[in-house]
């Protein structure tokens, strides 16, 4: 019997900082970044470590929310190439309840709870024009609570969160 996996660890779900990587760690993760299909022995042989010893690392990253290790879909070649993001705003005492509305939606890939001019923001991706046009007009129309929503069409995305190299942050020479 597989033990129940960890619970996903969010941005904003943590303090900053609860887990402290050193740079095997950090040597770890942008392998995985770059190639989530490296076997434990692959990873040992390029670090210079045990096999047992990434395990445990991969593990502990994992258990602690720093890394998931999944296969990211990309939408445009499987027939959603039309990504917008939607600022929304919910009635008072509605933004719950519009965001796991939101969430439940197919096309929705990302909803965020934000401060400043909207309450919620949203990832959509959609198999083209008509379809966006549809999912603002049709879809974001029959959810009760929301007051107000404005879109932003993505014309071209020059990096992408999963190509993030956070594992690197603050590490380079300042000066």
């Amino acid at each position: 019997m597989n033990p129940e996996p960890p619970p996903v660890v969010r941005q904003g779900s943590l303090p900053h900082g609860t887990l402290t990587l050193d740079d095997l760690d950090r040597h770890i993760m942008k392998l995985l970044r770059h190639d989530g299909r490296l076997t434990y022995a692959e990873m040992a042989r390029t670090v210079g470590v045990s096999e047992p010893t990434v395990r445990k690392r991969i593990d502990r990253l994992t258990h602690a929310g720093a890394i998931t290790v999944m296969a990211r879909i990309n939408p445009a070649p499987i027939g959603f190439p039309v990504d917008a993001f939607i600022g929304v705003r919910a009635e008072r005492g509605r933004v719950m309840e519009v965001g796991s509305k939101l969430a439940a939606m197919e096309h929705v890939a990302y909803v965020a709870y934000v401060a400043g001019s909207f309450d919620i923001v949203i990832e959509a991706f959609l198999p083209d024009t008509e379809g966006l046009f549809k999912f603002l007009n049709e879809d974001l129309e029959a959810i009760d609570g929301i007051s107000y929503a404005e879109t932003w069409h993505v014309l071209r995305t020059e990096k992408f969160f999963y190509n993030w190299e956070g594992e690197d942050v603050g590490l380079s020479d300042v000066g």
